[in-house]
């Protein structure tokens, strides 16, 4: 039986993987500092973990579950600041969460990806890539991710561990639609090159066929997700 380990895993994105992942056999663990990991985690028949992966200390929750063969990361907060109210306690606090909390997860993670020549996932974003007036704070950490991900591709591939991220448009999720008017959504929808709404399933699939083996052969990559809008 497969390990897959979903940090950030009582989010939209996380749920979704965790039951798709669950249905193909695998335990799943999901780790969240809200209680609803356990939810999420009875439903597929898995093991819950509250840990905040802002906090270091975090890294302990995954060095003791023992081999894995997927980690994803799917931490992240998005809310809008114009730049006068990011302070700078604010922007640190961003990115203990956006970028961060993926690298507490992988280095706690580490002997265990090792041990099955795993496969990590890191969820990014496409504003990383365009940049945004207001998401400036999630722009720079995000971008981090990226920059971590090559690099973390590079230290642990010799290993036989690949990692590799996604950068997903503006999703449909519950938590979007509360972010971002009516207006706003189909300003982006706008700027795709595919005329569709982007859905969780979209960034579930990437995610799983990266980590699959079907990408054996890939890794230190980005893939977006977004219906076109960025190109690169």
């Amino acid at each position: 039986m497969s390990v897959v380990v979903i940090s950030g895993g009582a989010g939209e994105i996380g749920r979704a993987l965790a039951e798709a992942y669950a249905a193909d056999g695998a335990h799943v663990h999901v780790v969240d500092r809200s209680d609803a990991a356990h939810d999420v985690a009875d439903a597929v028949g898995g093991t819950a973990h509250i840990a905040d992966t802002a906090d270091p200390a975090s890294a302990s929750v995954f060095a003791g579950i023992g081999a894995i063969d997927v980690l994803v990361n799917a931490v992240g907060v998005w809310p809008t600041l114009p730049i006068d109210e990011l302070t700078p306690e604010a922007w640190g606090g961003f990115a203990r969460v956006n970028l961060d909390s993926g690298y507490h997860a992988v280095w706690g993670a580490r002997d265990g990806l090792r041990a099955a020549r795993g496969a990590v996932v890191n969820i990014t974003s496409a504003i990383a890539l365009k940049g945004h007036p207001q998401m400036v704070h999630y722009a720079a950490a995000k971008a981090g991710v990226i920059g971590m991900t090559r690099s973390l591709a590079l230290a642990l591939g010799p290993e036989g561990v690949r990692v590799n991220a996604v950068a997903p448009g503006l999703i449909a999720t519950e938590r979007n639609l509360s972010v971002w008017t009516a207006e706003q959504r189909e300003a982006f929808r706008a700027t795709r090159a595919l005329p569709i709404d982007l859905t969780v399933a979209d960034v579930v699939d990437s995610i799983r066929f990266l980590a699959s083996p079907a990408a054996r052969a890939i890794t230190g990559q980005t893939i977006v997700v977004d219906g076109g809008t960025v190109l690169h």
